[in-house]
């Protein structure tokens, strides 16, 4: 027992450098910025998002017209069943209440310690998001696979390498534990047993079996038109 508690501190440790080290990486916000969109309820997720560049983000809507079929997996309706999809919603939930009244937080539907982690894309600016973008549709596709506009199209989908230059992202453990570490108040340090026993947080690749959307070994590109 002595050594599976340390090997979990060591594992909370380094997930928590790893977050704060991506963190400390993102250029600070604007203050000004920050309190219009405070005040315009558009506040947005952390991008898969330093990636993101110059890309615009165009929402989950655009990425379920391929991805809700089931010849290529229906990714969107595993999406759409997972936590993820709720994520903003669930800051209205009585729990969410709980916590924020304790953190102080008046609503945690609109402070930026709440959902920064909740929404996608926080902190873009409006240019490099668009107009039907949906900012309460929680961790949306873009939230962890990158702005979409340049890659989603098939024809660039079907070409991973040249999908990944115009800001696909294939996300890591890096990017998950950004939110996913001790400084959420829905943290439990004993959420995954790993193989061999030991209780962690957070596990990449146990977390990851859990959202699992692949694409089918099957699945024919030329067997459908491009979607819209």
């Amino acid at each position: 027992m002595i050594r599976s508690e340390r090997d979990a501190r060591a594992d909370r440790s380094r997930q928590r450098d790893a977050g704060r080290r991506r963190r400390a990486s993102r250029p600070p916000n604007r203050s000004g910025a920050a309190a219009l969109w405070l005040a315009a309820g558009l506040l947005l997720l952390p991008a898969a998002g330093s990636a993101a560049g110059e890309h615009e983000y165009v929402g989950v809507k655009k990425c379920r017209s391929c991805h809700k079929k089931e010849p290529i997996g229906n990714q969107y309706g595993v999406w759409l069943d997972g936590g993820h999809a709720k994520a903003f919603e669930s800051l209205a939930s009585d729990k969410a209440k709980e916590w924020a009244a304790e953190a102080g937080v008046d609503d945690a539907q609109t402070d930026e310690r709440c959902v920064k982690c909740h929404v996608t894309a926080y902190g873009v600016p409006d240019e490099l998001v668009s107009k039907k973008f949906d900012r309460t549709a929680g961790v949306q596709c873009e939230s962890c696979h990158g702005a979409g506009k340049d890659y989603r199209k098939k024809k660039i989908m079907i070409d991973v390498e040249l999908a990944k230059s115009k800001g696909l992202v294939i996300p890591t453990e890096e990017l998950c534990v950004e939110c996913h570490n001790d400084e959420s108040p829905a943290w439990d340090p004993q959420r995954y047993t790993r193989a061999d026993g030991t209780k962690v947080g957070f596990d990449f690749e146990l977390a990851s079996e859990k959202i699992a959307h692949p694409v089918p070994d099957d699945y024919d590109p030329e067997a459908e038109g491009e979607a819209d």
